[in-house]
């Protein structure tokens, strides 16, 4: 539908930088997530490429053209908020019929054109229906309904399943990545849940403090993250400092084989489920091996977190999927483990 580029943009909300130095370019038909903390620049984006946040500086460019003084109106944007934002007295069809309404289009066209989007977003049959006989997941769907037929050629959606309940979310993600792909949209979607964006986007930006730290699709962001914050934030990981030299990082109690030709001071990330575990003296790789034993144990639904103190004293954290090896892990506690990690995932970043 649309290719959007951010260049350089900086903006401000309430006196405070939101964005800084933004640059950022987004394909026609590409689907991208915007992960970060809270704050730290993935909604303002979609406020600024919506028109709702004005650019202090640089560009916001729409397929080539400059758009960064565009009205919002004017924009073939539809912004999908974390909160439906439907008129309760409204039913489905004049809630989506409500923009060609304000804009004073042919109604009677637009409205064969409602029934053929509602058909697509699955709603047919459930044009008279009031958002409160919708489920949270039916309601978001109106959402977007109302967002194509008032024109939209992109959608951006702010934490769009943010308020809805867990097993509802999990379907919707699937569901709306699916049909913004059928409709060939030109989606932003931000998020703060790494595996959402995983799930759902083509490519992934990572923000933090109002900056992009990393841009490209998530195979390359996990394998080959930009710096400590991006590794960290992808995936639960210990973090620590230590010195580089030769491929070796000195971490103090031990040293790791790493891939990494850093040389000096660095930060060390490791993620947790990348740390293997041996119970029943089964042998590991004998790379970055070490003994140790279980402290503490905290099961987190399908997963499983072992907190392990080495002979050295040096404490790491494992993440291990509960399946039948650890049945009953509790059972664990206070045991003896080898434990070992592969140099790739001893990621090294210049501290």
């Amino acid at each position: 539908m649309v290719e959007i580029e951010l260049q350089n943009v900086v903006a401000f909300k309430d006196g405070i930088k939101v964005l800084d130095d933004v640059s950022l370019k987004v394909k026609d038909k590409e689907y991208v997530g915007l992960l970060g903390p809270t704050g730290s620049g993935p909604s303002f984006t979609l406020k600024v490429i919506a028109g709702i946040l004005p650019i202090h500086s640089g560009k916001l460019l729409f397929d080539g053209e400059d758009v960064t003084n565009l009205p919002p109106e004017d924009r073939d944007t539809g912004f999908i908020f974390e909160r439906f934002n439907l008129f309760p007295h409204m039913n489905v069809m004049e809630n989506v019929m409500y923009g060609p309404k304000m804009k004073t289009l042919d109604l009677e066209l637009k409205e064969k054109e409602t029934y053929e989007i509602l058909r697509m977003v699955r709603l047919d049959g459930r044009e008279n229906a009031f958002p409160k006989e919708l489920s949270g997941g039916m309601q978001q769907r109106v959402g977007i309904a109302r967002a194509l037929v008032a024109g939209a050629k992109t959608l951006l959606l702010d934490q769009p399943y943010r308020a809805l309940d867990a097993k509802i979310r999990e379907e919707m993600r699937f569901e709306i990545s699916e049909l913004v792909r059928e409709l060939e949209l030109t989606a932003l979607h931000s998020t703060h849940e790494t595996e959402e964006a995983m799930i759902i986007a083509d490519k992934i930006a990572i923000f933090k403090e109002g900056q992009l730290q990393q841009f490209g699709d998530s195979k390359k962001l996990f394998e080959r993250p930009s710096n400590e914050f991006v590794a960290s934030f992808l995936a639960e990981s210990n973090v620590y400092e230590g010195t580089a030299s030769g491929g070796v990082v000195d971490l103090g109690p031990i040293q790791l084989n790493s891939d990494s030709e850093l040389e000096g001071q660095v930060k060390v990330v490791i993620r947790q489920h990348g740390i293997q575990i041996s119970y029943d003296g089964t042998r590991l790789s004998e790379t970055n091996l070490f003994e140790g034993k279980i402290t503490k144990i905290r099961v987190l639904g399908e997963f499983i977190r072992f907190h392990i103190v080495l002979e050295s004293g040096f404490e790491i954290i494992s993440r291990q999927l509960l399946a039948l090896e650890w049945r009953n892990p509790n059972r664990f506690l206070g045991s003896n483990v080898l434990i070992s990690m592969q140099p790739s995932e001893v990621k090294v970043f210049q501290n």
